[in-house]
C-alpha cells in the first residue's frame, strides 16, 4: 500500500461530545426590553446547573458551551411570573422545570441541597378522594424539597406556607417561624437561631 493510499484511509473524525450540558438561559426583564443596556454585561446572565448553580455572563457561557468537545440542549425559556397547573397529581416536566428554577434549592430554611434532586411537595396538600377541594398541582403550590425534609414537613409537625411564588414562611413544631427566600433563609421571631429539628 503506498503513503497515499494510507493518507486516504487516514479520514479526520470528530471526537464525540464527553461533555452533556443542559442550559437554562434566563435572562433579566432589562436584558429583553432596555435596548439602552445593550452593552450592558450585568443584564446578559443565564444559569447554569452544572456550573455549581452560579449565575455567569453570557461571555463566560459562550466559553463553557462553545468547545468542540461539549453538546448542549438548551431548555425553553422560563417565564417565572406564568402560572402553570396540570389537573392531576404529578407535576408536567414544564412543572417541574419552573419550580426547579424558581426555588434552586430545597425550601427548608438553611438547606442547600439542589432542588433538580428533591421532590416536589404540594405545600396545601392534594386532595386524591376530591383534587377539586384539595391544593392544586401549579407552581403558586409546589415547593422543592430534599426527602429529609420532605418528611419531616410530612410526618415531623413542621409546617409551611407561600405567601408569594418562591417565598415561604415556615413554622418549627416549637413555633419558631422561619422566612426563606431568594435572599436565604433567616427567623422571623426572635430567636436568631436555625431551625429546632
Amino acid at each position: 500500500m503506498s503513503s497515499d493510499e494510507r493518507s486516504e484511509e487516514r479520514v479526520e473524525t470528530k471526537a464525540a461530545p464527553t461533555t452533556q450540558i443542559v442550559l437554562h438561559a434566563h435572562l433579566s426583564a432589562d436584558a429583553i426590553t432596555r435596548h439602552d443596556l445593550e452593552n450592558n454585561s450585568e443584564c446578559l446572565t443565564g444559569f447554569v446547573e452544572q456550573a455549581g448553580g452560579r449565575v455567569l455572563t453570557a461571555e463566560q457561557i459562550a466559553a463553557r458551551c462553545g468547545r468542540d468537545d461539549v453538546s448542549i440542549t438548551v431548555k425553553p425559556v422560563i417565564d417565572l411570573r406564568e402560572r402553570l397547573a396540570t389537573g392531576g397529581y404529578t407535576p408536567t416536566e414544564r412543572i417541574r422545570d419552573h419550580v426547579i428554577a424558581r426555588d434552586r434549592t430545597c425550601v427548608f430554611p438553611w438547606c442547600g441541597r439542589n432542588a433538580r434532586r428533591c421532590d416536589l411537595d404540594h405545600v396545601v396538600p392534594f386532595d386524591h378522594d376530591a383534587p377539586d377541594r384539595g391544593g392544586t398541582t401549579s407552581t403558586d403550590n409546589l415547593a422543592a424539597l430534599c426527602r429529609r425534609h420532605h418528611r419531616l414537613k410530612t410526618k415531623g409537625r413542621w409546617s409551611y406556607a407561600m405567601t408569594e411564588p418562591g417565598r415561604f414562611v415556615w413554622t418549627s413544631p416549637h413555633g419558631h417561624h422561619y422566612l426563606r427566600d431568594h435572599t436565604g433563609s433567616r427567623p422571623i421571631d426572635a430567636t436568631g437561631h436555625p431551625p429546632d429539628l
